[in-house]
């Protein structure tokens, strides 16, 4: 394991935009690189793999284990696409549940998504790779807006802690450690609305770094709902952030302080004194304890549902367009490209296209809901075999401002549905070149 990531036949480069971690662009240079055969139950050896090793905190500590890329030019999806395990470069992630009764495994599925893990509708959204500062897009891709925050008590009441009339766009980062970062404004009124105060200012310097630390006895014992601003409610349990206070030993074994608790939500000032200047608000992975989120590279976009909390697998392939035009035989999505979810034109059950208005791609009452089953303007359609996918399931051990024209409705599956697919060859996609803010 010798030499640097690039003599290892790692990228180059290292794309980076607004809001990534500032000592990224140093990993390229400044790491070790080496390669080594990886192997996943089910899947084939993919032999002279190249990794990267840090030799640094590039993102002040919050990777405490070795990172897997999944961004746009994936070493890793890339391989498996190519070896036939996957028939797309397709990710699915829920974060699991910790610090209940009975903990509840994340899991990453890759070439498609956990369809027991999903209920009620979804959101579907093009991947934009941008600065997150003038323009629409984030570093990770993945930008939402949201129109409200709630507390909910216990009583069934519940409070916004928005400021009047404003709206927060924010990054979907499933790196960041917390749940949420947002200006300090927010935080503030969190606190007002709750009463949640820590008798003296402590923050975090463990694995929740920078979490505004608190006595157990003056815990707030609410949930938190994120309303985007497409319609969808995230409703975050309340042990999902406010959580026993956690720490790490040098073997990297992990501490919890069941007398102090951390809330997972960090306020920042955009000042030049911050060191979260110019940083961009982010939901981080514990949004993903009650949202369910897939990414699908090939077809240049993410998905949203609500998580359903189960221990039940139901795996089911994702293709993009091209992919599922060359299939045939066995179930699975095909999921349109990008450009699909932005042009005011839909496909019809009998394939040509048909003209629609902005109104009716707008507005979600025009059309029945997709079940928490379908992806939003995806065709249940028939993959075969050589599409072969290992669903592989990695269990996690621990685990703009809204403008009308933003927001992105589809149509039910019935709606598109296609009579054949035709059979598949052995072409493979060329993949993009720009990775996202999980490493490559």
């Amino acid at each position: 394991m010798e030499g640097g990531i690039v003599e290892a036949g790692g990228s180059p480069n290292e794309t980076t935009l607004a809001g990534t971690q500032d000592d990224v662009k140093k990993l390229v240079k400044s790491s070790f690189g080496g390669t080594d055969d990886v192997m996943l139950e089910g899947v084939n050896l993919i032999k002279d793999f190249p990794i990267g090793i840090p030799v640094f905190k590039w993102d002040a500590g919050h990777t405490y284990l070795h990172a897997l890329g999944l961004g746009t030019n994936s070493t890793y999806l890339n391989a498996l696409q190519k070896a036939g395990n996957i028939g797309s470069r397709v990710w699915s992630m829920f974060w699991g549940r910790a610090w209940v009764k009975d903990d509840i495994d994340g899991s990453l599925v890759l070439g498609g998504y956990d369809e027991e893990k999903v209920t009620g509708d979804n959101y579907t959204a093009p991947l934009d790779y941008n600065d997150y500062v003038g323009s629409s897009g984030c570093f990770t891709g993945m930008r939402v807006v949201l129109s409200d925050i709630k507390v909910n008590f216990r009583n069934g009441t519940e409070k916004s802690i928005f400021p009047t009339d404003t709206a927060l766009p924010c990054c979907i980062d499933p790196h960041h450690h917390l749940l949420l970062d947002a200006p300090t404004e927010y935080v503030s009124n969190f606190q007002q609305v709750t009463g949640l105060f820590a008798s003296s200012e402590a923050y975090s310097r463990g694995f929740h770094y920078d979490a505004l630390m608190f006595e157990r006895d003056n815990a707030f014992d609410g949930d938190i709902t994120f309303h985007l601003d497409s319609g969808l409610q995230i409703r975050v349990p309340n042990d999902q952030y406010i959580v026993p206070s956690v720490g790490y030993q040098s073997n990297g074994s992990r501490i919890r302080d069941l007398d102090n608790y951390e809330l997972l939500i960090r306020g920042h000032n955009d000042d030049a004194e911050s060191h979260l200047q110019g940083m961009p608000a982010l939901l981080g992975r514990y949004f993903l304890t009650a949202a369910y989120l897939m990414v699908n590279q090939d077809a240049g976009t993410f998905t949203l549902w609500q998580a359903k909390p189960s221990k039940s697998s139901k795996l089911v392939r994702v293709f993009d367009e091209e992919m599922g035009d060359k299939c045939g035989a066995k179930s699975g999505v095909i999921q349109p490209s990008a450009s699909a979810y932005t042009a005011t034109t839909s496909i019809s059950a009998t394939g040509t296209t048909a003209s629609k208005g902005d109104e009716e791609i707008n507005n979600p009452k025009g059309s029945s809901s997709p079940s928490g089953a379908v992806i939003a303007g995806a065709v249940v359609g028939s993959v075969i075999g050589v599409c072969l996918i290992i669903l592989g399931v990695l269990y996690l051990l621990h685990r703009r401002v809204g403008r009308r024209q933003d927001t992105y409705y589809y149509y039910t599956h019935e709606e598109m549905e296609r009579d054949q697919t035709p059979e598949m060859d052995a072409s493979q996609q060329k993949p993009a070149g720009v990775p996202v803010g999980t490493r490559s």
